[in-house]
């Protein structure tokens, strides 16, 4: 099927450089597929997603009448949930959503956006043993791109969509 608002893959991707001076690899059409998941989440979950600041550990914070309720994580991914059985969640990024969930005494979701629909899974069914070094073949961000990863089974997570 066709990527979510025009995403390109990942290997096609193009760093610019940030005012930091850091290559950054956030397209347009990624915060666009964001902003739609966001819209969508927030409309079915009855709560308002908001972003962590540029370069945050974590993409969203969720609030329901002005009180943070959790934390969550957006994957997108360029192909249908069917053609893998796993997706990955770094554990760098599992380890943020942790120390929210303790800090803040909320609750973290996982959510991933394939080609075919919208599936997520709460951070405490996450099978986080599950782990091992996985990443790029190639390099596209870095060389530090491979990194250890929760392998999470596409056929735990709830579907909260189909695609359009």
């Amino acid at each position: 099927g066709a990527e979510p608002s025009g995403m390109t893959t990942y290997y096609d991707r193009v760093g610019k450089y940030g005012a930091d001076g850091g290559l950054e690899f956030q397209t347009a059409d990624d915060r666009a597929s964001e902003e739609e998941v966001a819209a969508i989440l927030s409309q079915r979950w009855n709560c308002e997603f908001g972003r962590f600041g540029h370069l945050s550990a974590l993409d969203w914070f969720v609030t329901r009448h002005g009180r943070m309720i959790g934390v969550a994580e957006l994957k997108t991914r360029s192909h249908p949930s069917t053609q893998f059985p796993t997706v990955w969640l770094n554990v760098r990024k599992w380890l943020a959503l942790q120390l929210m969930v303790v800090a803040a005494g909320v609750q973290a979701t996982f959510v991933v956006r394939f080609t075919d629909g919208i599936f997520y899974c709460r951070l405490a069914d996450i099978d986080a043993q599950q782990m091992r070094v996985a990443g790029c073949k190639r390099v596209v961000k870095a060389r530090s791109d491979i990194e250890p990863v929760i392998d999470i089974p596409v056929s735990t997570l709830t579907r909260v969509m189909e695609a359009a």
